[in-house]
């Protein structure tokens, strides 16, 4: 009786290891069977937000070249925004491979790569940083921590402050602000008090009076609703928008070079086409906000060399700080 449940046991582990490779066999991508390569992907933001554009842009490029080229043997799967997998853990699912390629913005995965904040301050638009040397050194960075540094189609549009007070001079002494990491310094050294949110609670926030201005893109804000408690505008503008296209490294290496240098192709194309769209996105932007009310507070020449110098000094500051070789190397590249 004993030998024959020890046969049982025996026989169902080898028929559940059969079927547990069958099914992980379904789920690998296989050229020999005529599956298409499935790269997995999320968004920093839900899939309404104009932010997501720009990584729609560079999609399309993509499924019309496989289209061309490849048909049916590549695809990318859009698994949606953070209701996907939360903004805060994607890097972690990047490098872990849960998902293959994430577009996201910088201050997202700070925490991964510090080093890279750097990226907000660069003075030149993303095809110059491919001929500049400055994307091939930033890609080896990212690299070190398991991920490819695809694009930046973070585009060529600036940040501002939005308000729902009005201020005279570069000073937020007894306001509270919204932040990410990409802005923490700068309005720390405006003397603001850094709130630190996620964007679907800025609404509330100012609503409620927990917030009293944030920074956000030069268009955007219409996305969530913002201008509807909104009342100002801060010139000039700072930093430049550093949203990438990050590939697990595995998963690009593992690419048949094909698709490797299709994606590349994309990625080149859709930098360009990208950052030419949110421009004009953004020059459409302003007057809509303006005719929702919302008016612009324009400094001195004194104090806006002030403001701008709180955002771009105390970066550099802090990157040189945590890493002086990379910061030092990273400002040769990005700056002028």
């Amino acid at each position: 009786m004993k030998r024959k449940r020890q046969l049982f046991f025996q026989v169902l582990t080898l028929v559940l290891g059969v079927i547990s490779v069958f099914l992980i066999s379904l789920a690998q991508p296989d050229m020999a069977r005529g599956e298409p390569i499935v790269l997995k992907a999320v968004t920093a933001w839900p899939k309404p937000v104009s932010d997501n554009q720009a990584f729609f842009i560079f999609k399309e490029l993509v499924e019309k070249k496989v289209a061309e080229k490849y048909p049916k043997e590549l695809e990318i799967k859009y698994l949606g925004g953070p209701e996907a997998v939360k903004m805060p853990e994607q890097a972690h699912a990047l490098q872990t491979g849960v998902i293959d390629m994430c577009f996201t913005t910088t201050a997202y995965y700070t925490s991964v790569l510090p080093e890279v904040d750097a990226v907000k301050l660069s003075a030149f638009k993303a095809s110059e940083e491919r001929t500049n040397g400055a994307w091939a050194y930033l890609n080896s960075l990212h690299e070190k921590v398991g991920i490819h540094y695809l694009a930046r189609l973070g585009l060529d549009i600036k940040f501002h402050l939005y308000l729902k007070k009005p201020i005279e001079t570069a000073n937020l002494k007894g306001l509270n602000i919204r932040v990410s990491p990409m802005y923490l310094q700068g309005i720390k050294a405006l003397d603001g008090n850094p709130v630190v949110i996620p964007p679907t609670e800025v609404y509330t926030g100012l609503e409620r009076g927990v917030v009293d201005g944030y920074c956000w893109p030069s268009m955007g804000i219409r996305d969530w609703g913002w201008e509807k408690q909104t009342k100002y505008v801060v010139d000039p503008g700072f930093y430049v928008v550093p949203n990438p296209v990050l590939v697990n490294l595995k998963t690009w290496k593992n690419l048949p070079k094909k698709f490797s240098t299709l994606l590349t192709e994309a990625a080149v194309e859709a930098e360009k086409k990208a950052a030419e769209h949110f421009a004009k996105l953004a020059e459409e932007d302003r007057p809509m906000i303006l005719k929702a009310g919302v008016k612009v507070i324009e400094f001195s020449p004194a104090e806006k060399e002030k403001f701008l110098k709180a955002f771009y000094d105390t970066a550099w500051e802090d990157i040189l700080k945590k890493n002086p070789k990379v910061g030092a190397e990273l400002k040769k590249l990005l700056t002028k």
